[in-house]
């Protein structure tokens, strides 16, 4: 971190020559969706701190900031959120801000009316009325490290001239303002983090330790000549990422109007893909504002390659502070929802957990941009989803060439499993870790304080690697699946002695999981003991057999029974993650131990509708929709939900969370 270069760049269309060339609107023929799906989020707000993670914000492109939309007019947008520092932190409440005079007096924002203010997927807009002249600014992401602003000033009636300038203000303690090449330059001492503010033209102003004014232009206020005035504000890394956005930016100033019709062809696109189902059906109407709430969820967590991340992914929330990374089960979850949204990005994700795969074949729990290799999380891996998210990739984008690459890596990461995580060898794994502590083994399992876990000990393996003393019925059900979706790689690559092989495994595991794991007289799948004891704990891993689609009928009949028993996963808010009548369920404080996560709905609906219980399934999904709290309201998409009160718990803005719906509304 410390080594990085992070400049924000405002490079203004402020002399009159540039302001006309800047041009006007441009009307499209293709309908605009954008509008329709405005303020589906509560973006307003104002930071108290610098690290204050009440106020959300927008992002677009993969960037590593974003903007809020001010609660009252002030000329300008919120922030940016620096996703660097400290896992992130406000540059200020308000970076920028335009500041007007009229007829020699200067104008206050605190007198103005706020005409509109739109969070509009892939735009913030605001528009102001203010002694008898008409304020809209319009912010998009034009690049991966850059955004444009642009203020458009109006009257209907002939005023006198008008002066503007841009005024920059921070609150970073100990930063201060110095001009360096004639760009305006933020940075301190304890830092080195800067930030540059670069004009097209040398940076005249006046300088205080935390704040610049930039110089006056003034301007004839004309309702025939509306004034423009656009900045692009980007923020980097490295100085050959600055080098490298130089055509964006440039571009994008020299004609807006390019710029912003760019923003609207470009998310029509994603809205239109989005609106549908995956065989090409409209979706219900009524789930159309949840779609789009998880699209821009998924958006705002975007963040392209940079550091020690050699490719695009999504973190978890880029609101809460511990997320600001890519883990390894949520990557395979993001690729499969937004596979054919934005295929590239889906690929993307996958690629940078495998970029880290290790010469044994594991793939790291979570890794990070500022982090050096060895100090990425090695201490456990996630359970095996990479196979699925591979094969829903290609399904989309037919792209052999991903195949290719990714077959070999994957086969090596579905061996590691049998060779680090099988402890007496019988074909049957368990969730384990590198250093032989047990809170590695059970985050491995990804439901990190489950109660199936307990009683569970830790064992050295024969091979290397450590293991839980129990074998899980989700782990080995999601490892057959896998065989499957080796199989269907396989034949796309002409692998057919592969294929052979991983049929024939699958087959013989799914006899295995069914006599092992399935207790006919509780009518449940349970994980077992490696002394055979069966742990009798009802929990989501005993409908992934269902999802995998390995069993029996009669399997399947019993444990939708379970699923729809009111008494234990059929509550507001359905699929908790224990049974609600265990003793231990604790769904406001548990985590795992009876909140609902929203991977396992999705696993437990998709299992229903396999085996022929489409009624289920739409009851499950309606009380999901219906009785989350804020989902189909303005609210954030939790990280997961209370089931029996409705409320959203924990992270905000969540992911994996918003992929899942994306499927559940879809497929």
């Amino acid at each position: 971190m410390k080594n990085d270069l992070v400049t924000i760049s405002l490079i203004g269309c402020l002399g009159l020559a540039v302001l006309m060339s800047c041009g006007q609107s441009q009307s499209s023929n293709v309908e605009n969706l954008q509008p329709e799906f405005s303020n589906l989020f509560d973006l307003w707000g104002m930071p108290n701190n610098v690290k204050d993670r009440s106020v959300f914000s927008f992002s677009d492109l993969g960037a590593w900031h974003s903007y809020s939309l001010s609660p009252k007019p002030s000329g300008g947008f919120v922030g940016p959120y620096l996703m660097t520092d400290d896992n992130g932190i406000w540059a200020s409440q308000q970076l920028v801000t335009l500041q007007l005079s009229l007829g020699g007096l200067a104008l206050d924002w605190s007198s103005a009316k706020m005409i509109e203010s739109l969070y509009l997927p892939g735009r913030l807009i605001q528009t102001y009325q203010l002694e008898g002249i008409t304020i809209k600014q319009e912010l998009i992401f034009i690049s991966n490290r850059s955004t444009l602003v642009q203020y458009q000033i109006e009257s209907n009636a002939k005023q006198p001239k008008v002066v503007a300038d841009l005024k920059a203000a921070t609150w970073l303690s100990g930063w201060s303002f110095s001009v360096d090449n004639d760009q305006l330059l933020l940075q301190s001492d304890s830092s080195k983090t800067k930030v540059l503010l670069t004009f097209d033209q040398p940076a005249d102003g006046v300088i205080e330790a935390n704040s610049f004014v930039g110089q006056e232009q003034e301007f004839d206020l004309n309702p025939n000549f509306p004034v423009k005035i656009s900045y692009v504000q980007s923020t980097y890394f490295t100085e050959s990422e600055r080098r490298d956005d130089k055509e964006a930016i440039d571009k994008a100033l020299v004609n807006p109007v390019w710029a912003f019709a760019n923003n609207q062809k470009r998310w029509n696109d994603y809205l239109t893909k989005t609106l549908e189902k995956t065989d090409g059906q409209a979706i219900d109407s009524v789930y159309k504002d949840v779609a789009v709430k998880s699209l821009n969820t998924l958006i705002n967590n975007w963040r392209s390659a940079a550091g020690e991340l050699k490719h695009d992914g999504l973190f978890p929330s880029y609101a809460y502070g511990g997320f600001h990374g890519f883990w390894a089960w949520d990557s395979w979850k993001h690729s499969v929802g937004l596979a054919d949204i934005l295929p590239q990005l889906a690929k993307d994700q996958i690629l940078t957990m495998y970029d880290y795969q290790d010469i044994d074949g594991m793939i790291a729990d979570c890794i990070f941009r500022d982090t050096l290799i060895e100090k990425h999380n090695w201490r456990d891996t996630k359970p095996p989803l990479s196979g699925w998210a591979i094969a829903k990739v290609f399904e989309t984008t037919q792209d052999t060439i991903f195949i290719k690459q990714l077959y070999p890596k994957l086969k090596k990461y579905h061996q590691w499993w049998y060779d680090f995580r099988d402890h007496d060898q019988n074909g049957l794994c368990e969730y384990g870790s590198t250093d032989g502590t047990r809170v590695a083994a059970a985050w491995e399992s990804g439901m990190d304080n489950a109660v199936r876990f307990d009683e569970a000990t830790m064992l050295t393996n024969g091979g290397g690697g450590y293991s839980l003393d129990q074998e899980s019925v989700d782990l080995n059900a999601y490892l057959y699946a896998e065989k499957l979706y080796l199989v269907q790689l396989a034949q796309i690559l002409g692998e057919t002695s592969d294929a052979e092989r991983y049929r024939q495994e699958a087959l013989g595991l799914a006899e295995q999981i069914k006599e092992q794991f399935y207790d006919s007289g509780k009518g449940f799948f349970f994980d077992v003991m490696l002394d055979d004891k069966v742990i009798q704990i009802f929990g989501p891993e005993g409908w992934i057999p269902l999802w995998a689609g390995l069993a029996t009928e009669e399997q399947a009949a019993a444990v939708a029974n379970h699923i729809m028993d009111q008494s234990q996963f059929n509550t507001k808010v359905p699929l908790p993650t224990l049974d609600a009548s265990h003793p231990k369920f604790n769904p406001k404080n548990g985590y795992w131990r009876g909140p609902v996560w929203l991977d396992q709905v999705y696993f437990a609906i998709r299992g229903l509708e396999k085996y022929g219980y489409h009624q289920e399934a739409n009851e499950l999904k309606n009380k999901l929709f219906n009785n989350a709290e804020g989902l189909m309201t303005d609210g954030p998409i939790r990280e997961n939900y209370h089931p029996i009160t409705g409320e959203g718990l924990n992270a905000k803005h969540f992911s994996w969370s918003a992929a899942h719906l994306l499927m559940l509304i879809r497929e």
